[in-house]
């Protein structure tokens, strides 16, 4: 589990997986591109980009778990480049909200529910 990667805008996830390597993204297009520049790198996707059943900009917080893996995996290429894909057409369409503090700590704690179980898997 140690090698694993966590890309993620979420303070929450960063505050509970200290002993995993957590890339802080600034915002929910830099989760996704960080993604897949490590995908580029010979990473795979372990949880998936698009998990749960909030639409990609609905959330303000994502988390995207990956491994190392020996070549590039074209699943997991596929898989991140059809996120994208769904997030810019998203924000293409659909103004982005702003959110109370309330709010966007309830869309911390679905992010975090997430992972937590992509981690147990």
């Amino acid at each position: 589990m140690k090698d694993l990667v966590i890309i993620t805008n979420n303070p929450k996830i960063k505050e509970k997986f200290d002993e995993l390597k957590i890339d802080f993204a600034e915002n929910l297009s830099d989760v996704y591109s960080k993604s897949r520049d490590l995908v580029h790198q010979n990473w795979k996707l372990v949880s998936h980009p698009l998990a749960g059943s909030v639409k990609p900009a609905q959330n303000p917080y994502r988390s995207i778990i990956l491994a190392p893996a020996k070549k590039l995996d074209f699943y997991s290429l596929n898989t991140i480049e059809n996120a994208i894909q769904k997030l810019n057409q998203f924000n293409k369409n659909h103004k982005m909200r702003e959110y109370s503090q309330k709010i966007k700590e309830d869309y911390q704690v679905i992010d975090l529910t997430l992972i937590n179980s992509a981690l147990k898997n």
